[in-house]
């Protein structure tokens, strides 16, 4: 349970990573219907008073029928009305749980699909107390029949009124009212409060918080919560380069693999157009990998002063800069990376920064948007990047605190890699990312995952989003690779399985 409010799309997120740890959906819904029982028991004298709960099709409806049989046991006359048919229950759990309604002949249930109906319900009209278990969280739209008419008897009831999580008819968002809403003397809200339940208090009335059994854990763990945010289906008429233009940036006279496998891994994760711009000595080289890829030349030996009109030119094209692949660590190419960079970040240009390109931002005084920009250093990068021995290394703890510490300096989310993945923002929030396998450690993962990166942010959402959904990701893909093939695994295999790594928990 939390103070801090909580939009519906991090609650989507934290209810299924929630899911990742073992708790299930259902094992919420009786969490949640035993505390807004036990918030009404501990407020009102519930014995033998009449109780009218009005019950819709999705998870929120369950809460409600969980909290009958509790205000049952406690001595209420209780009432149970489901809004609609029987057919149109959503949620499975919902579903469970009406069931067992059925099996109960002390606690009335009716189903009430027609306006008139609801309006005559008695059990409304008499009871002490109502409590409103309609829609919750999730309303984007202007209240339809009969749920309107659900929400119009419950106002005119003279009952005491409850709200489980959102009154219903409130965008928990915006607080905007959706036709007409709910009107409680009381919410009690799941676990947080809802950002539109501040901005609607008339409708609210007084806000209770109750926990409804998630961990702490799901707090700050990467998980499917975090992918199912990029996995949205693709409207029928999206056009080439709406899922990301990215540009990597990368290669030098030694090294053409790395830019290869990052724009590959870009490619796998969903981008529509990856461009290569890389040293004139391994274009030819990087072509060879894929013709899926647009390679071009920067037109210098290796990353240089001149050639860092090239890479401006370019990125003004690409939604998202991936810097730093194979570039080598020439002093020339160092210097370059840092003019790039500091222009780049100045006019807010999505940048993932990796490898070589890491270790030149060491002293540099760059500051990022921590909203569009993310480093991904290993220990020993973050190291450079920080140009201090940071003590360590195994200790996670010790490893936050640094990634802490780097976010702050560089004003940017910092994705630690290593045996468990760290993502630090500069506000201080956190997450770990424990997927992955030893047999990662071969050479090139780590361009895959700068690619994975890139591809997701290009999305839009916010960089944090983006590097907790990618560590989770490349390791569950690195893990699939494994399972196949053990220690023999490559940077290629793993790029093979980012698709099933991501639609696993679709």
């Amino acid at each position: 349970m939390q103070d801090t409010p909580i939009d519906t799309t991090e609650m989507h997120i934290l209810e299924l990573n929630t899911q990742y740890l073992g708790v299930s959906l259902g094992m919420l819904m009786q969490g949640a219907g035993r505390e807004v029982a036990r918030t009404i028991i501990q407020k009102e004298k519930v014995k033998r008073k009449h109780i009218a709960i009005l019950c819709g099709p999705g998870g929120n409806g369950g809460d409600g029928m969980v909290a009958a049989r509790h205000l049952q046991e406690a001595g209420a006359h209780v009432a149970v009305a489901y809004i609609s048919a029987e057919q149109t229950i959503s949620s499975t759990d919902t579903l469970f749980n009406w069931e067992i309604l059925k099996n109960l002949h002390d606690i009335e249930r009716i189903v009430l699909k027609a306006e008139s109906a609801i309006k005559h319900w008695n059990s409304l009209q008499e009871s002490d107390i109502a409590i409103d278990a309609i829609l919750g969280f999730g309303v984007k739209s202007k209240l339809r029949e009969p749920i309107l008419a659900a929400v119009k008897a419950f106002n005119k009831s003279s009952a005491i009124k409850y709200a489980i999580d959102v009154p219903t008819g409130i965008d928990a968002d915006t607080g905007e009212i959706h036709g007409d809403a709910v009107k409680a003397n009381y919410t009690i809200t799941l676990h947080a409060p809802k950002p539109g339940l501040l901005k609607a208090k008339d409708y609210v009335g007084k806000l209770y918080i109750v926990p409804i059994g998630i961990p702490p854990e799901a707090e700050c763990i990467c998980g499917p919560g975090d992918v199912w945010l990029f996995n949205r289906p693709r409207a029928a008429d999206a056009h080439k380069g709406d899922f990301g233009r990215i540009l990597v940036v990368g290669g030098s006279d030694i090294y053409s693999g790395a830019p290869a496998l990052a724009g590959l891994a870009a490619l796998r994760t969903g981008a529509d157009l990856v461009s290569v711009l890389a040293p004139e000595s391994v274009v030819t080289a990087i072509r060879s990998y894929s013709p899926n890829l647009m390679v071009n030349s920067m037109g210098t030996r290796i990353l240089m002063r001149e050639s860092a009109t090239a890479v401006l030119d370019a990125a003004e094209d690409a939604d998202v800069l991936a810097l730093g692949p194979g570039l080598g660590l020439d002093k020339e190419t160092g210097a370059a990376v840092i003019s790039i960079v500091a222009e780049l970040a100045a006019i807010g240009k999505p940048m993932v920064i990796d490898a070589d390109g890491i270790k030149s931002l060491s002293s540099s005084g760059v500051k990022f948007d921590p909203a569009r920009n993310i480093l991904t250093p290993h220990w020993g990068e973050l190291e450079i990047l920080l140009d201090e021995n940071l003590g360590d290394s195994t200790s996670l703890e010790n490893r936050i605190q640094h990634s802490i510490k780097a976010a702050l300096e560089f004003n940017a989310v910092i994705l630690l890699k290593g045996p468990v993945d760290v993502v630090v923002h500069p506000d201080g929030r956190y997450k770990l990312n424990r997927t992955g396998v030893p047999a990662m450690t071969v050479g090139g993962t780590g361009d895959v995952l700068t690619g994975i990166v890139a591809a997701l942010l290009a999305h839009g959402h916010s960089a944090f989003h983006a590097a907790s959904a990618a560590a989770y990701i490349s390791g569950s893909a690195g893990e699939r690779a494994y399972s196949e093939l053990g220690n023999h695994i490559t940077a290629t295999d793993c790029i093979a399985n980012i698709p099933c790594a991501m639609d696993e928990y679709d």
